[in-house]
């Protein structure tokens, strides 16, 4: 019997132990996608006491030495099994689903699925039988991608999907993150992602934006009322015609003509119509009104800020200053972000026909470290790499030469009292041998012109109207689309040319991964054994024991 009406809830306390997880990784792939190189799954309430990875990223021989850089960043995110969508983001149903319970929709939750596949074709999730012993081989659908990048070989009736998961939860929240105009993944989908471009120059403009945070709303009080409608023209009936000409026989005085009526279906509208808004009511605005609109679009802004988060109601809390502690837990956390630039070596042949000839090939090297707490819901902590070319911009548009009246240039009383300070981006402000020059590209800051980022690029390297091909700029890893717009392509390198390489079949960049991670966590371990022969040491001992006892 209890002394006290409390029930206890905590966990008993176990001893803790540490466990290694280290890995080696060899493999190969090609810019412009974002490649998985490690996993490592986390138990329930495991925590990482110290990781360490280091990267190196080898680039296959150019016939040049390439003009522009080309960025390699690392990144490491944990995914926490809270953040798979068939959870709900409820810690209800995940625990159920660990223990095998049923779940609020009366049947049990997988907690790790199995065996399943996202078929492009026919855009839906999967599952076959022989995933165990095709997937990291087949190639319709694309699976052995996902398998082959990280090295991993499988054989077996089961196998679990999570690290497939776990990418994609990263791919799609790092979208989410970077624009709603981007596409989500599905959760199964086996083949690798597109990366994301690196430093543009251009990351101010957007696709839209919401002019009403800008602009605000201030409400006016007393339009309550019922104002009289006037016109020039007496009333009449609408009698019913087969042609547009009515008479003052019909109603209407002085006649209307065909070319003075719009027709709108029910209804024909005519001009000089007017309403005497202060008849009946003024129209009022107070400080406090004004003040209102301020503190609105203040917390706008604040709102903005949780775009990516899905359920409405969250955001909400968040905004009404409550904590939400298992939404950090839906979503994948990054733990480190590192990036470096590729380093050329040319080497030049050494015999006398082919001393004008070269070779050149790339190096970077990435360390990084990271730690997490232990992690209740457990899941996965994945490694990926991006290798992304720098993007030129050769044709950005140069203000400056296209400014010929000075009322053009910035003005700072009228850039002051600008209630939006928005700025339309027409096309050409990326090429401005575009198609469609005066078209619209996006939004920006107003005078975004002026905060300069050019890359010029002259001389026998100058870039050609027609973007035919020119040997001398075969050392520029051109990453420009013609005629671009600001759509996918502008965020995501969705097609990335191999020509600057001297081998273009095969992967263009050879990769090895080590990392070393020390858990801390509740496995327990068994002692460490001692090979023996078919003699037990215990029972040589045993047998040498004086077991009698002293009868009295």
């Amino acid at each position: 019997m209890r002394m006290t009406e409390m029930i206890p809830n905590s966990p008993i306390a176990v001893q803790k132990s540490v466990r290694s997880a280290k890995g080696r990784v060899l493999t190969s792939g090609d810019a412009g996608k974002i490649l998985p190189l490690k996993y490592e799954w986390l138990h329930r309430e495991d925590g990482v006491r110290s990781g360490k990875v280091r990267v190196n990223v080898e680039m296959m021989e150019t016939s040049e030495m390439l003009m522009n850089g080309v960025g390699v960043t690392l990144y490491a995110h944990f995914v926490p099994m809270l953040a798979f969508d068939r959870f709900n983001g409820s810690m209800d149903e995940l625990n159920r689903s660990y223990k095998k319970e049923n779940g609020a929709a009366g049947s049990v939750i997988p907690f790790f699925k199995e065996n399943t596949y996202y078929n492009h074709g026919a855009d839906i999730e999967a599952t076959f039988a022989a995933y165990g012993t095709d997937a990291d081989t087949m190639s319709s659908p694309d699976l052995k991608t996902f398998y082959q990048t990280m090295g991993i070989h499988i054989q077996g009736t089961a196998i679990n999907t999570t690290p497939v998961e776990a990418y994609n939860a990263i791919i799609n929240h790092r979208r989410k993150a970077r624009s709603k105009s981007l596409p989500l993944r599905n959760a199964f989908d086996h083949t690798l992602a597109d990366a994301f471009w690196i430093n543009n120059g251009m990351q101010n403009i957007v696709p839209d934006y919401d002019q009403n945070l800008i602009d605000g709303q201030v409400t006016l009080a007393g339009l309550t009322f019922q104002a009289p409608i006037k016109s020039s023209r007496t009333t009449g009936s609408k009698i019913a015609s087969n042609n547009d000409t009515f008479s003052g026989s019909l109603g209407y005085s002085p006649e209307q003509l065909g070319s003075t009526i719009v027709d709108d279906g029910d209804y024909y509208l005519f001009d000089e119509i007017f309403a005497e808004l202060q008849t009946g009511g003024n129209a009022t605005m107070s400080l406090a009104d004004i003040e209102q609109a301020r503190k609105t679009a203040a917390f706008a802004k604040l709102r903005a800020k949780y775009d990516g988060i899905d359920d409405e109601h969250v955001i909400d809390l968040l905004m009404s200053g409550i904590r939400v502690p298992e939404e950090a837990l839906k979503q994948p956390i990054l733990l480190g972000r590192q990036r470096a630039m590729i380093g050329f070596n040319q080497r030049y042949a050494t015999d006398g026909a082919n001393l004008d000839k070269s070779a050149t090939n790339g190096m970077a090297t990435i360390d990084m470290s990271f730690r997490t707490p232990a992690m209740n819901t457990g899941g996965v902590i994945m490694i990926c790499a991006e290798i992304v070319p720098e993007q030129l911009w050769e044709r950005k548009k140069d203000y400056f030469l296209y400014t010929t009246d000075p009322d053009t240039l910035p003005n700072y009383l009228s850039d002051v009292l600008d209630p939006e300070k928005v700025a339309v981006v027409k096309n050409d402000h990326a090429d401005v041998n575009h198609a469609t020059p005066d078209g619209t590209f996006g939004y920006a800051p107003l005078n975004h012109e002026w905060q300069r980022d050019a890359v010029n690029v002259g001389g026998k390297y100058y870039r050609p109207a027609n973007d035919a091909f020119d040997e001398d700029r075969a050392k520029i890893w051109t990453a420009e689309t013609t005629n671009p717009t600001l759509n996918e392509d502008f965020y995501l390198c969705s097609s990335l040319h191999k020509k600057v390489f001297s081998d273009q079949v095969s992967d263009s960049f050879e990769i090895t991964c080590l990392s070393d991670m020390q858990i801390v966590g509740n496995t327990v371990f068994g002692a460490g054994l001692q090979e023996t022969d078919a003699t037990s040491d215990y029972d040589t001992i045993t047998s040498q024991v004086d077991s009698s006892r002293i009868v009295k």
